[in-house]
């Protein structure tokens, strides 16, 4: 393929709130005057292998706006693999935010940039490399949607103290309250705005269409996206987050309050209630693997495991005081206020023994406050008081702009821009319930807009059995073609396919079914995913 080198008229375009020069780059000029390869502009014209090589290689240095480009290197085509050529940039801005961008030979047209998690602090690369530094496995959408893949660390450097989240936002320094903003939502727009003048100078043209994936803070950071840059994408994928960081923070407080304290249960003792909750309910899916795939099936009761129960184990380092199987309960149970109104949604059955509430719970306390000792003292996080901070919390997270807006979700999904929303079946951190609750509060918002099937737009999918952030490695489901499918093609998602690999059980495929459906085994190899059926519970 051949590129155009002259637009014509030759003009500034303008990607959200930063303009960059005509999409023919200076890079992209330098290149065609050496080579005189130059064609008629046609958007189906992409630069060749060799001016792409050579793109790749001019581009270290080049600075976009206030984004430098720090280092690129170029992987050529593994057809063994199944992988393209691909140039791999990174860049930075200052004070802290890195960038990742794949920009692969065989360019779609379209952009795939990814959320992060956590507190970020690293890059979600779309390359898994070898130990000989060979490509040894691609994002699905670079290698099988042809898309530029673009993501960032949120704004902070995990690898480095002085410059790692959540404690350098509050350093008192400029550097560090940009830092905070950055992981707040701007790094989402800088992303799509650095994504959009690279590709522009790498093949001459911007996206034709985009899209944004995440889960966890990623999955914040997708409504954040469809919230503040609407007109910047075509569809979102958004999972295991549920568009109420205020509540889901006062839930981690809730149980981080009686950290250290005998009401805690131990990690073993979470692990097991958790094995005694499967033990129970496995078999409500047709099939007894581990996993409880009917999760609104199962009505297991914590009180089973109290010292003393038949049910319970003899063991008083694994059975539950009363006061553990009153901490296990607020799990299990929705949050409310004093006035009987739900603040978070009870979650399914997982096993907690690894979760960090004070951690997280703490920092959104501090964010939302500006009080570090949320994060520092176990002391005050053990004062924290629903009645008391729920509303300073509230206001105070929405103010930072780290909170998402579900009337601006709603507004995306009326215009009929596509968005899918996931959750891990068996998530500790958090509740798919209240992520669901809040999907049924956008679309009743998105109903009084005019739109009469919110599901033309907005479809909630549970992958089976998997804990939190299990449904988004390189190869579980295939979001990508999920949601182009359906902005391109017009074919809505009704049943995904999760993909697990253990050493166990070997390569496994399940149905990710609707909520509030689940995979049921009909008969068959229980391997694969055609032995089931979703089924409403």
């Amino acid at each position: 393929m051949r590129v155009s080198c002259l637009p014509t008229p030759i003009v500034a375009r303008k990607f959200g709130s930063l303009a960059w020069p005509a999409p023919r780059g200076a890079a992209l000029m330098a290149v065609c005057l050496v080579l005189g390869a130059c064609s008629d502009g046609s958007d189906e014209d992409l630069p060749s292998a060799t001016q792409l090589r050579a793109i790749c290689a001019s581009i270290v240095g080049k600075q976009l706006g206030a984004v430098t480009v720090s280092a690129a290197k170029r992987y050529e085509a593994d057809s063994a693999r199944g992988t393209p050529a691909f140039c791999q940039v990174q860049a930075t801005q200052p004070p802290y935010l890195d960038f990742e961008v794949i920009l692969p030979d065989n360019w779609s047209g379209r952009l795939w940039q990814q959320g992060g998690g956590g507190f970020d602090g690293f890059i979600d690369s779309a390359v898994v490399l070898d130990a000989a530094g060979k490509v040894q496995a691609l994002s699905r959408a670079v290698g099988q949607q042809a898309a530029v893949y673009a993501t960032s660390n949120g704004g902070n450097r995990q690898s480095v103290a002085a410059e790692a989240g959540p404690m350098v936002w509050f350093d008192g320094t400029p550097a560090g309250a940009q830092s905070l903003q950055d992981y707040d939502y701007a790094s989402v727009g800088k992303t799509v705005h650095f994504a959009k003048a690279l590709t522009a100078e790498f093949y001459g043209r911007k996206p034709s269409k985009t899209y944004f994936s995440g889960c966890s803070n990623g999955g914040r950071n997708a409504y954040a996206a469809i919230q503040r840059w609407p007109e910047e994408y075509d569809g979102v994928v958004s999972g295991c987050m549920g568009m109420d960081l205020a509540g889901q923070t006062a839930m981690w407080m809730n149980i981080a309050k009686v950290e250290g304290t005998p009401a805690m249960p131990t990690a073993t003792q979470w692990n097991r209630l958790y094995q005694a909750a499967v033990a129970a309910c496995d078999a409500r899916d047709g099939l007894t693997d581990g996993i409880i795939a009917n999760y609104a099936g199962c009505d297991f009761d914590v009180s089973t495991q109290a010292c003393g129960q038949a049910g319970a184990s003899s063991d008083p380092s694994i059975c539950l005081s009363a006061a553990q199987v009153a901490t296990a309960k607020t799990l299990v149970s929705s949050l409310t206020s004093s006035a009987g109104s739900v603040v978070y949604s009870r979650y399914q059955w997982a096993d907690w023994s690894t979760s960090f509430y004070g951690v997280l719970g703490g920092a959104y306390m501090a964010i939302a406050t500006s009080d570090v000792s949320w994060i520092t003292s176990p002391a005050r996080q053990a004062t924290f008081d629903l009645g008391q901070h729920l509303g300073p919390l509230t206001i105070g997270l929405q103010q930072t702009g780290a909170d998402n807006d579900k009337r601006a979700v709603a507004d995306f999904v009326a215009a009929g821009k596509k968005v899918i929303h996931w959750h891990d079946g068996a998530d500790e951190l958090v509740s798919l319930e209240d992520h669901q609750r809040n999907i049924a509060l956008v679309h009743e918002m998105a109903k009084a807009k005019g739109l009469a099937d919110p599901a033309q737009a907005s479809r909630f999918f549970i992958v089976p059995g998997t804990n939190h952030s299990g449904g988004q490695s390189l190869t579980a489901v295939d979001w990508s073609k999920a949601i182009i499918d359906w902005v391109e093609a017009g074919i809505a998602p009704s049943q995904l396919t999760y993909t697990a690999s253990t050493a166990a059980q070997g390569v496994r495929t399940l149905p990710v079914c609707p909520y509030p459906q689940y995979p049921r085994y009909v008969s068959g190899d229980t391997s694969l995913s055609t032995s089931y059926t979703c089924t409403a519970p």
